[in-house]
């Protein structure tokens, strides 16, 4: 994201967010670019935004000074608190070594209750393996086991079964027919202002439907006058009928064929018939960006 987008992003939300409670900076990885997040912080603390925190995974915290030189540039431009994640996925790249460094030098930049760890229970959990190299994935899983692993993904983690997480991990999950997703729309779910985020190329994405982009993000003005559904076939099935008429419509249409495996969500089962149009050279404006389904594995 370039600094004059994220600031026309920061100005719609405080022209429009007459309710908004907290934002926060994520990625990807925004510590890619520290001194553009700094950048950010500064610009949301100066126009009176409430940020939360700034995400990161710690996979640049090779030594305390660097750390700790990182961490007291985003204090002094006005962060709160910074968020680390530690999990099984990121531990396949990331050594616990990092994730350590970077609670404990977070934890006396920011105090104590400035560094959010999601999620505490890995964090605890993995404080027994060898801190200085990543674990595989399937290393983990045969560890721990993978009932107790999954059990642990969904409630632990609040894994949402999309994205990567629907293809990379959907042996964890037992599989339903189609069908047994039927009956109910994702009106809800697309429409609700409470949870949304906005990537790195504007797209603004109600919820945790990544992949689905309810418009451009950079301009608040005109997405909120209103969505013309007739232009958007695939947000027009799923706010009307739901993955139900989505799944009808990509079968009559498009030659979508039903997984005989089955599907562990309906957000699975609305992926798999996205990823098929894609395939196929279908791609309404709604489904962005391309590079989502172009790296589902």
């Amino acid at each position: 994201m370039t600094e004059d987008d994220a600031v026309r992003i920061l100005t719609g939300l405080k022209k429009h967010g007459r309710y908004l409670t907290g934002i926060h900076i994520a990625g990807g990885e925004p510590m890619l670019q520290p001194e553009l997040v700094a950048s950010i912080v500064e610009h949301a603390r100066e126009i009176g935004l409430p940020l939360d925190y700034v995400e990161t995974n710690a996979f640049w915290c090779w030594d305390d000074q660097k750390t700790e030189h990182a961490f007291q540039r985003l204090k002094e431009a006005g962060l709160p608190a910074i968020l680390i994640s530690s999990s099984p996925f990121h531990l396949e790249f990331i050594p616990m070594e990092k994730v350590n460094r970077a609670v404990r030098i977070g934890r006396h930049i920011f105090g104590t209750r400035g560094v959010l760890v999601f999620t505490d229970y890995f964090y605890n959990q993995l404080q027994n393996i060898d801190p200085k190299h990543p674990l595989p994935l399937e290393d983990y899983l045969d560890a721990v086991g993978r009932e107790r692993a999954s059990l642990a993904f969904a409630t632990e983690y609040s894994l949402i079964p999309n994205g990567r997480a629907a293809t990379q991990l959907v042996d964890l999950y037992e599989r339903r027919p189609a069908s047994h997703f039927f009956g109910d729309t994702c009106e809800r779910e697309l429409s609700s202002p409470h949870h949304i985020h906005i990537d790195l190329y504007g797209n603004y994405i109600a919820g945790l439907c990544a992949g689905i982009t309810l418009g451009d993000g950079r301009d608040l003005d005109t997405l909120l006058s209103g969505i013309d559904l007739a232009e958007k076939p695939i947000l027009d099935k799923l706010v009307q009928g739901g993955v139900e008429a989505l799944f009808n419509w990509a079968v009559e249409k498009h030659d979508y064929q039903e997984d005989v495996m089955g599907y562990i969500a309906k957000c699975h089962l609305c992926l798999d018939i996205r990823r098929h149009l894609i395939n196929i050279g279908v791609n309404p404006p709604e489904l962005e960006p391309l590079g989502f389904y172009a790296n589902l594995g």
